[in-house]
């Protein structure tokens, strides 16, 4: 290996590959598409900018270009170039994070890793913060991220069986539920997005049997969910046909609520007189209301007496009972 004087401050030289040291790297989380896009571009357009490395007891240490030397390497190339930087310890991981700063391409997590170290060097984050040229709240919460995510599901990230988008969304969680929910969203397959909304559903609800469901029968739960526009539903074991019967209910709820507030304080008999029609016709729709929200009620008691062992659905119950009643049977149940 030549030494620093030999190098000069900023000259670039080719380098084996196997002689860049990634030491360093523990701060950083290459993912397998990002590796794919980087081989792409390299067979493309070859190297179009050196590798930043320290020199530390006579050994390069990479400080920037860890997505080109691995996509390199797997790519047989034998070797670099390297432009060789004059950093100490605190000056490479700041120098990690104003390399990238413009071209975006690190990541949150990859963020936290960086100033994680610089918080181990000594820096405080107010200090960090005016190194980087950041807000200190920056600075927290790049931190917070990284403290926050249990470690296995760090070192799953390091490695690319995690991807960090999936790993920042599972962060909200206590360090148990993180594990729980990272083998689901891997043994399901989900994205970033449905990852999201697993968490969602599950931080809405603490029933021991919904959260049994989510982690069991994730699509199913993110199918009856995603139907849904702005919060998402109660219980996402209902189907889509059981959703509209909670909206119903709810709505009918809050209708009955109000009319019998205002029925408490009529309008003059005049008033009320012109509602006469209205009035009747509710009166004739509301005991058939009743009757089948009865009906469905003891459809639920019935299937609970009989246990699991039970066979007959909802739908012939209910059939069954409006047969008995001389209610229109639900569709479906013939």
């Amino acid at each position: 290996m030549s030494s620093s004087t030999e190098w000069g401050p900023g000259v670039a030289r080719s380098v084996p590959i196997a002689q860049i040291g990634t030491t360093l790297g523990r701060a950083r989380c290459p993912q397998p598409a990002q590796l794919a896009r980087m081989r792409q571009s390299l067979s493309r357009h070859g190297q179009l900018t050196a590798l930043i490395a320290v020199e530390r007891e006579g050994k390069l240490e990479l400080v920037d270009g860890f997505k080109r030397r691995t996509a390199a390497a797997q790519m047989g190339w034998p070797e670099l170039a390297v432009s060789v930087r004059n950093l100490d310890g605190r000056g490479q991981w700041t120098a990690m994070l104003t390399l990238n700063r413009t071209s975006g391409s690190l990541s949150v997590l990859e963020e936290g890793l960086i100033i994680r170290e610089l918080c181990q060097s000594g820096l405080a984050q107010i200090e960090i913060a005016q190194v980087v040229g950041r807000h200190k709240s920056w600075v927290s919460r790049r931190l917070g991220l990284v403290e926050r995510l249990h470690p296995e599901l760090l070192a799953a990230v390091r490695t690319g069986l995690l991807s960090a988008g999936v790993a920042r969304r599972l962060i909200g969680l206590p360090p148990g539920n993180q594990l729980e929910l990272a083998a689901v969203v891997s043994q399901a397959e989900l994205s970033t997005g449905e990852t999201e909304l697993l968490v969602s559903l599950w931080q809405k609800t603490s029933d021991p049997a919904i959260r049994r469901f989510l982690l069991t029968e994730p699509r199913r739960a993110l199918q009856n969910a995603r139907p849904e526009t702005g919060s998402a539903p109660p219980d996402p074991r209902l189907s889509e046909r059981g959703r509209r019967i909670a909206r119903a209910l709810a709505i009918l709820r809050g209708v009955a609520l109000r009319l019998i507030d205002a029925l408490q304080n009529p309008p003059p008999l005049p008033e009320l007189a012109l509602l006469e029609e209205e009035l009747e016709q509710t009166a004739k729709t509301l005991p058939r209301a009743l009757q089948a929200l009865g009906s469905a009620q003891r459809c639920v008691r019935s299937g609970e007496s009989d246990g699991p062992s039970a066979t007959p659905t909802s739908a012939d119950c209910c059939a069954t009972e409006a047969r008995s009643r001389g209610l229109p049977e639900p569709p479906g149940s013939t």
